[in-house]
């Protein structure tokens, strides 16, 4: 069974809806058609786009990432790389010119009751969530007739989405259209779970569920929306804070393909001060998956005696001596990290866990914390302390 994509909504047919709406349409029973399993495989583009101020090259727009995958894998990889475009600008040019834009920015997500500005790309796979909210390129693109699909990380755009109330408005910005949405619905589905296509205009909203979690979700936290209305995108600028580039962690391409202890892990929190629009991007997924790489970081270069790795992770720290020459630590606890901000800026991380250590000088369990800071665009540590329970 199949569904159709239709990469121009622009010209989609119509259906009528339940009830009658802003344009006036008679009211007719709405029903689910045609299953369809919202999929993370990137096919087809769509002839219309979002022209922004700069773009980025695919090939630099992500990697291999140890938070989610690599850790569950047991592979140490290189810090996953975001580079992300100078201006986070979107220019909403008229039909004719967005329709020669190669940027692959499609056009822009609003939720206005969360504060969210979001750019949407085509497809859902790394390089698309990353930067971005991704369109599912087995579903129509919004206003044409069925279910638009739409994905983002929990720790990042849709963050907020559990905030989401019935008939709250819900936006998305192409440059020939605007299409307003209304919420009817959220519920919690286990991944891979079908999902049932419309007759109508509709709009559904995907991210991982429980929200903030390191772990790669079971469940999926999903919202649904309807059509009210179309309008016409005049031809403006709208502004959307970008995703920044990680921060840098060192002695990583030294250790890319070894081997690591699998680390399980627990929960991410965003405290301090954050800006509303900025805790809502990528932004703080990018330093998540840094901090987690540079602990990892630090506990190689401590078990395998590397102390000048030690001393490019974290300078002016003494190593802590139970992890010199150590065996790899055993995992008791999930490893926990915090985030703190104020605006856009991150004044600090903390990453937590307790460990059995084999081995080395001091031999026994420890609960550890380590204290993280950005310094010049390089994330090092800055205290790691280990205390018997």
């Amino acid at each position: 069974m199949t569904t159709t994509t239709n990469s121009n909504p622009e010209a989609a047919p119509r259906a009528t809806r339940a009830t009658t709406d802003t344009r006036g349409r008679p009211p007719r029973r709405r029903h689910r058609w045609a299953l369809f399993v919202a999929a993370v495989v990137v096919a087809g583009v769509a002839a219309w786009q979002v022209s922004a101020g700069t773009s980025t090259p695919r090939s630099r727009r992500a990697g291999p990432a140890v938070v989610r995958q690599s850790l569950d894998a047991g592979a140490l990889s290189d810090l996953v790389q975001v580079p992300s475009p100078s201006s986070g600008t979107a220019s909403l040019t008229s039909c004719a010119e967005s329709a020669r834009s190669h940027d692959p920015v499609r056009g822009l997500l609003e939720i206005p009751s969360l504060g969210v500005t979001a750019p949407v790309e085509q497809g859902s796979g790394d390089a698309q969530l990353e930067v971005a909210v991704g369109h599912d390129p087995y579903s129509v693109w919004p206003g044409a007739t069925g279910d638009s699909v739409l994905a983002a990380h929990d720790a990042s755009y849709f963050v907020g989405l559990p905030k989401l109330s019935a008939g709250d408005t819900i936006l998305y910005v192409a440059p020939c259209t605007t299409y307003a949405f209304s919420v009817s619905g959220h519920r919690v589905v286990s991944t891979g779970t079908p999902l049932y296509n419309s007759r109508a205009p509709a709009l559904t909203l995907i991210t991982g569920w429980p929200m903030n979690s390191l772990r790669s979700p079971s469940e999926r936290y999903v919202v649904t929306a309807d059509e009210v209305s179309q309008s016409f995108t005049a031809g403006t600028s709208q502004q959307y804070l970008t995703t920044s580039s990680p921060p840098n962690v060192p002695v990583l391409s030294a250790l890319a393909g070894k081997r690591v202890t699998s680390i399980p892990v627990g929960t991410f929190s965003l405290t301090g001060s954050p800006g509303a629009t900025w805790a809502q991007t990528t932004n703080p997924l990018t330093v998540e998956k840094a901090a987690v790489e540079e602990y990892v970081a630090g506990v190689r270069s401590l078990t395998e005696d590397r102390l000048d790795w030690w001393r490019e992770v974290a300078p002016g720290v003494v190593p802590p001596a139970p992890l010199i020459g150590a065996g790899s630590p055993r995992y008791r606890s999930a490893l926990d990290l915090n985030v703190s901000a104020t605006g856009t800026r991150v004044e600090s991380v903390t990453v937590t866990n307790d460990v059995t250590i084999a081995g080395g000088r001091a031999p026994g369990h420890y609960a550890v914390t380590v204290d993280e800071t950005i310094e010049g665009g390089t994330l090092v540590i800055t205290g790691w302390r280990m205390q018997r329970p």
